[in-house]
Formats: structure tokens, C-alpha cells, sequence
């Protein structure tokens, strides 16, 4: 019998990072050649997740690099005397084979650890624009893949695989046949305190937009904002959907509202869901608003500002829209990612 190889995954901070790795857990798990591990710092989102995927969880030291005057940077450094060490001793400890890095300062002792041991390093940049921790790790891994297209893609070592999307989100999809409502069918996505605006700007809009059937997931963050939306009769509030359970909006959804995560676009090109995005102007490097392009020059997308006119500007789309309905599903190559990043690997 074939040995199995061990998979450290490390990545974390945001649901954008860690959705991906956790559907490759998904997707190779299934194939019973690998065993894996989680790394990154205790006491966080990260830990829980792992947890409830079963995955063996090891807390690591690692200094995050501030952009601006914190007090922590004057002594966080220190962290650099251990993050090595406990990167070494972990790996050598649990035999590990392969990291898989997806973004994150923990990221980094693991990368240098597999590049001075001869390991195999891989890593995966969902955005348009990589950010320090993945400029880094880029350089030491043994393949890059990548969601967008861009000039570094050679398929030797930086390879375009597309987004990696989760197994579970199509798993139990049995028909794809698409029902046309009544109504114009809407999904109102907010995944972090960063969506408040768009929930406020549709909370004014909603008195004028009778002839849309809308399905709010607020997630933890807008929970109190629940009874304000439970106030109009067009409106299905969902306090959080898992992945098991979002086929089921996103399968007859004919437009969405979103912030311009790559997950979620990707999510929603992949069941053909006509995208109003509005990026956060605020983001890192600016990725949200690079995201967003892409997909309104690529895919049918257009882009919202966030400011004071964003209830107008809902209004005015979906009226426009009021007669849109979906027609079919657009998952022919929704594994196409995932295939190329095992074969890949398992080379």
C-alpha cells in the first residue's frame, strides 16, 4: 500500500483565504492519498475551522509586518528567534511532505522551512494582487497557481489554475435545471463588518423594489440589522449559509450584490449570476477594486461605487434588470482548478 504523504496547509485572517484551502482538504481527502495538518496561531478562526474538519491544529509563532507605527513592531520581531525553530520541529515531528501555503505572516516560517529541507512548496493567490506574505512565499515555492491570468504565468512554475471552489457547493446539487420566478431573484452577500454600507444603502432602496424577491445573508457581523429586514415582505434573511446550503439560493439567483471577494465571484460565474459589485475602496493593494475590473471586462459584471448615491444606484439596476431571469448553470469546469493543482502535486 502506497505511503501516504502528510500536507501541512497554512494560511488564514480572512473567510477569502481560508474557503479555498479548506475545499482543497475537501476535494483531496476524498482521494485517501494524504493525511493533513493546520498551522497557524491558536485562539483563532482558523483553529476552530480545523477542528471541525478534523484536522490536527499546531500553533505557531510568527511576526505580522505593520505598514504603520504599532508598538508591536518594536518588539513582535522577536517572534523571528522562534518561528524557525517551531516550524522545524513541527515538520520534522509529523513527517510533513508538502506545504500548501494561501496567504498569511504565518505562512512565512513554514515557506522557509520547506526551502531549506528540500520540501515540496506550493502556494495559491486568490486576487488580482498578491500581497507581501505571497510575494515572498512566491519566490521560494515550487509552484505558483493563480486565480486571475496575469504576466508571471508560464505553466512551469506560475500556473493559471482559477479559483479553488468548494466540493460541498455542488455535492448535493441533483438537478440544474433553472426556475424562473415570478419575481427577479436577488442575493444581498455581505461575509465581513466591510459590507455594513451596501445593508444600509438596500435598507433605503427596499420601499421602492417590490417587484424583487431578495435573500439577505448578513453573517455574524449584521445580525442586528435582522429586524430591519424582516420588516419588508420581499425579503428571506439567512443569518449565515454554509456551503452544503448555498446551491440552493445561488442555483435559481438571478443577480447578485457583493463585495468583490474573488471566492464569491468565482462562486457566482460558476452558476452564471449576473454580478452588481461593489468594492471596498479601502482594500489592501487595492485588490477588491482589481478583482472587480476583471470581472466586469471578462464576465458580464458591473461595478457599484460605495458612496452616498449606492441606494439609488440598487434601485436603478434592479429596475432595469426587473425582466432579467437566469436561463442555465455554468459548471462545466467548477473542478477544472482543483484537477490542475492535485496533478500537480501528486507529479
Amino acid at each position: 500500500m502506497e505511503k501516504k504523504k502528510n500536507i501541512a496547509l497554512t494560511w488564514g485572517s480572512t473567510w477569502g483565504h481560508i474557503f479555498p484551502l479548506v475545499s482543497l482538504y475537501n476535494y483531496l481527502k476524498e482521494t485517501g492519498k494524504y493525511n493533513f495538518l493546520w498551522f497557524w496561531e491558536q485562539w483563532n478562526l482558523e483553529e476552530e475551522i480545523a477542528q471541525k474538519n478534523k484536522i490536527p491544529f499546531f500553533d505557531i509563532s510568527a511576526w505580522k509586518l505593520r505598514r504603520y507605527f504599532d508598538i508591536r513592531n518594536f518588539y513582535e520581531p522577536l517572534k523571528n528567534l522562534t518561528w524557525v525553530v517551531e516550524a522545524i520541529y513541527y515538520s520534522k515531528k509529523e513527517n510533513i511532505d508538502i506545504v500548501f501555503s494561501k496567504w498569511g505572516y504565518v505562512s512565512l516560517p513554514m515557506a522557509f522551512w520547506a526551502k531549506l529541507t528540500w520540501k515540496k512548496l506550493y502556494i495559491h493567490e486568490s486576487d488580482t494582487v498578491a500581497w507581501i506574505s505571497n510575494k515572498i512565499v512566491s519566490k521560494l515555492a515550487d509552484k505558483v497557481f493563480y486565480s486571475f491570468a496575469n504576466k508571471k504565468i508560464d505553466w512551469k512554475k506560475h500556473i493559471l489554475s482559477g479559483q479553488i471552489l468548494n466540493p460541498e457547493l455542488i455535492d448535493y446539487l441533483e438537478d440544474t435545471t433553472v426556475v424562473n420566478w415570478a419575481k427577479l431573484n436577488v442575493i444581498v452577500m455581505g461575509w465581513s463588518q466591510w459590507a455594513t454600507n451596501i445593508f444600509n444603502a438596500l435598507l433605503k432602496a427596499l420601499p421602492k423594489l417590490q417587484h424583487v424577491q431578495f435573500h439577505i445573508v448578513l453573517w455574524e457581523k449584521h445580525m442586528h440589522l435582522r429586524p430591519e429586514f424582516k420588516k419588508f415582505s420581499n425579503t428571506i434573511v439567512h443569518d449565515f449559509i454554509t456551503q452544503k446550503r448555498l446551491w440552493k439560493i445561488l442555483k435559481d439567483v438571478d443577480i447578485a450584490i457583493t463585495r468583490a471577494w474573488a471566492t464569491t465571484l468565482w462562486e457566482l460565474y460558476y452558476f452564471w449570476i449576473h454580478s452588481l459589485i461593489v468594492p471596498l475602496k479601502w482594500s489592501a493593494w487595492n485588490h477588491q477594486e482589481k478583482n472587480a475590473l476583471y470581472f466586469k471586462e471578462n464576465y458580464w459584471s458591473e461595478i457599484l461605487d460605495d458612496d452616498e448615491l449606492l441606494s439609488e444606484k440598487i434601485i436603478d439596476k434592479l429596475t432595469k434588470y426587473k425582466d432579467l431571469r437566469k436561463v442555465w448553470l455554468n459548471l462545466k469546469d467548477f473542478f477544472k482548478p482543483l484537477k490542475i493543482i492535485q496533478k500537480e502535486i501528486e507529479n
